[in-house]
Order: structure tokens, then C-alpha cells, then sequence
């Protein structure tokens, strides 16, 4: 393994992440730009890599955002990113958000280790209660590995989203801290 890993913020066995760094604005365009990961994110706008630039320093510079770059223990490479948005530090709640960017490196467990590593992150360092997030009712693999890290489908958005002709509904899945601690 490359010394690189030394960036590591949080390390798993098949990912590890660490802080955003030139470069990532690379793969950040790429997650927003090409077509499959756009798809599963509903991006509709194209970006360059200067607005991703601008976009990422923004997210640093919130105190209510926490994001790390997802990077494979085994060469490295960053493939995605993952955050807690808009943190509610009295009502300890946060609402996660996950992109892996290149199709290659779906279904591999690399989205499933960094959802449960952020999961454990928030509940045991951060302290959060609650853990929320949003995903197309039709993304089955992302509410498959949401369910097996213990979230729950709370409710349903009804054609909250516009994508490819047509309104999709999303589900809104919590995970509370002690139904983790349970797990």
C-alpha cells in the first residue's frame, strides 16, 4: 500500500476516507456528469471542474456539513464521496448522503462498507441520535444496503423528483442511534 493512506481519516477494510484534496474535483465531475452515477443522484445540470472546486470549498467551509472523499484501500484511488449535510447540533440529527462515481466500482461493497462506516462515525464520534436520508423508491440496491445498515423506510415523498419524463417517489429512511446499538 502506498504511504497515501496516511491521509486516512476513518479506514475500513475495503475503504477509507479521508479529507478532500486537489484531484478529487476529477471524480466529483465525473459522479455529477456521467450518466449512470448522474441517474441514481438526479443531477440534471452539467458542472465543470472549477464549480465542483467551488462547490466542495463551500461544503468545507459549512460548519452544519461533514465530507470525506472515499478512497479503495487497495490503490488508493478515490471513487466517491460521502457527507452528513445540514447537522442539526442541538437536535443531533444529520441527513447522509453517498456517490460512488464510476459504474465500474458499483456493487463491490465499497458504497456498502463507507454507508456503515459513516453510520458508526456518526453515532459513536459525532454523537448524533438520528441519521436520515432520501432515495429513489426505485434505487432497490441503495434501499437494500440502507435497510441491511439498519435503516428504515419512515414514509414516501410522492413524485418528489422530476428524472427521465417522469415524477419518482423517494423514501425517507431514518436510523435512530439506540436501533443501532441494538444491531
Amino acid at each position: 500500500m502506498s504511504n497515501r493512506i496516511s491521509d486516512a481519516f476513518l479506514t475500513g477494510e475495503k475503504v477509507y476516507f479521508r479529507a478532500f484534496k486537489e484531484g478529487d474535483e476529477q471524480m466529483l465531475a465525473q459522479l455529477e456528469n456521467h450518466p449512470d452515477p448522474r441517474s441514481t443522484l438526479f443531477y440534471a445540470l452539467p458542472t465543470t471542474i472549477e464549480q465542483q472546486l467551488e462547490k466542495t470549498q463551500k461544503l468545507i467551509d459549512d460548519p452544519n456539513v461533514i465530507l470525506f472523499t472515499i478512497c479503495k484501500t487497495e490503490d488508493n484511488e478515490p471513487v466517491g464521496q460521502t457527507a452528513f449535510h445540514r447537522i442539526d447540533w442541538i437536535g443531533r440529527m444529520a441527513i447522509f448522503y453517498i456517490g460512488i462515481a464510476e459504474k465500474e466500482n458499483w456493487s463491490k461493497g465499497y458504497g456498502s462498507e463507507a454507508t456503515r462506516m459513516m453510520v458508526d462515525y456518526g453515532f459513536n464520534t459525532v454523537n448524533l441520535n438520528r441519521i436520515q436520508l432520501h432515495v429513489a423508491a426505485e434505487n432497490k440496491g441503495a434501499v437494500k444496503v440502507y435497510e441491511r445498515t439498519g435503516f428504515k423506510i419512515e414514509g414516501t415523498l410522492r413524485e418528489a423528483m422530476y428524472h427521465d419524463g417522469r415524477y419518482c417517489d423517494f423514501y425517507l429512511m431514518g436510523l435512530i442511534r439506540r436501533e443501532w446499538e441494538k444491531g
